[in-house]
């Protein structure tokens, strides 16, 4: 008699399997929320019923779109950027939470103007501040943000984009963490970074001893003691806020840099005295420069590194800095990433192959740990 195959596990089923045991560590009698958009439902509900084989217990929480655009438009912006007492006790409550963000349609949200996208989230900061002393552990499901709008946006292929997101979201976590851990020593301890590669980038950096931040897909313990108890999903990058006081010569990107408003590709940025003095961009440049330009004091001093560590990411959009090797370059605020700039403008470039030194010390040979 032939072996029986086990049934195929659904996608949606090992991805929630995957954030709930691998990421969050949820156990059997722990509060799960999992808040979702109507657009990624199929995944949430793959999440209840996988919270609930754990043994856990979990509570949807779920925001219509279309009901969302006639709240939009028929009320007062204040009203939907409020929070009540009864989801405040909700999330003190929990163990673990699960965000799909949303809206779908980001580009109305972004169109509606600052003030108005202000009042309808004004909550967020509050929100954050709280789930910090509530301690709980947290993720936020970028697929949620591949919406074939989006995809038009940043020109690229939504099915792909979706697919690559999830398979860069079930990569074993175990090389992230023991390859984050290694970064985020180096950097912790050095004082100089060389970044170099052939295609003209050579530029020189400072740090500050700094406590860089590692999103290796894991809410350990001391990310939640930390405050860092909220993970972006699929996760992979060691962050960390320079000396905003220094940096000296040229990054030339190799990756595209996907930021608010659209693309940019060939982004080329010089800095002298430890500030950014020239800059150009092969296509999409006005992404950049329009903010840029609108930007108060601090635009032009570096801001932060990062070491992205996740296989499976390849000029990801908004994920650009997580693909394994690539090294981020940020100008503009970094206090965020416990710096001492608070401009809010931030912006980046990405290079992937390079080598990276730190105290000399090659950290990173052609986009390879050493």
């Amino acid at each position: 008699m032939p072996a029986r195959k086990s049934p195929k596990i659904p996608v949606e089923n090992r991805l929630a399997r995957q954030v709930l045991v691998e990421s969050l560590r949820v156990r059997r009698g722990e509060n799960v929320a999992i808040e979702t958009w109507s657009h990624t439902l199929p995944y949430a509900t793959a999440f209840v019923y996988e919270a609930r084989k754990i043994g856990a217990r979990p509570i949807l929480l779920l925001e219509d779109e279309e009901t969302y655009w006639k709240s939009v438009e028929d009320l007062p912006a204040k009203t939907l950027g409020e929070v009540g007492n009864h989801e405040w006790g909700l999330l003190s409550k929990t163990n673990a939470y699960v965000f799909f963000m949303g809206p779908a349609d980001r580009s109305r949200l972004r169109s509606l103007g600052g003030k108005a996208f202000e009042a309808l989230t004004a909550y967020n900061h509050e929100w954050y501040e709280r789930a910090k002393k509530a301690r709980l552990r947290g993720a936020r499901v970028y697929l949620s943000m591949a919406t074939d709008a989006a995809a038009r946006r940043f020109k690229v292929d939504g099915k792909a984009w979706r697919k690559e997101l999830l398979e860069a979201s079930l990569v074993d976590t175990a090389d992230m963490v023991r390859e984050g851990r290694k970064v985020a020593q180096a950097l912790r301890r050095g004082k100089r970074i060389t970044l170099e590669h052939a295609n003209g980038t050579h530029l020189e950096l400072r740090l500050k001893g700094r406590t860089p931040e590692v999103q290796d897909g894991v809410v350990d313990p001391e990310d939640v003691a930390a405050g860092r108890n909220m993970i972006p999903i699929p996760s992979g990058v060691v962050g960390v806020a320079v000396d905003e006081s220094f940096a000296e010569g040229t990054v030339v990107a190799n990756r595209t840099s996907f930021l608010q408003s659209e693309r940019a590709e060939g982004g080329k940025w010089t800095f002298r005295d430890g500030r950014l003095v020239e800059y150009s961009y092969r296509k999409g440049g006005d992404a950049f420069e329009v903010p840029y330009k609108a930007a108060p004091k601090g635009r032009d001093l570096p801001a932060f590194l990062s070491v992205g560590l996740n296989p499976r990411l390849s000029q990801t959009p908004q994920m650009e800095d997580q693909e394994r090797g690539v090294v981020g370059v940020a100008v503009g605020g970094n206090k965020f990433q416990g710096g001492s700039n608070d401009c809010p403008f931030l912006s980046w470039l990405a290079v992937g192959g390079c080598d990276l030194k730190i105290d000399g010390r090659t950290l990173l040979r052609k986009g390879s740990l050493v």
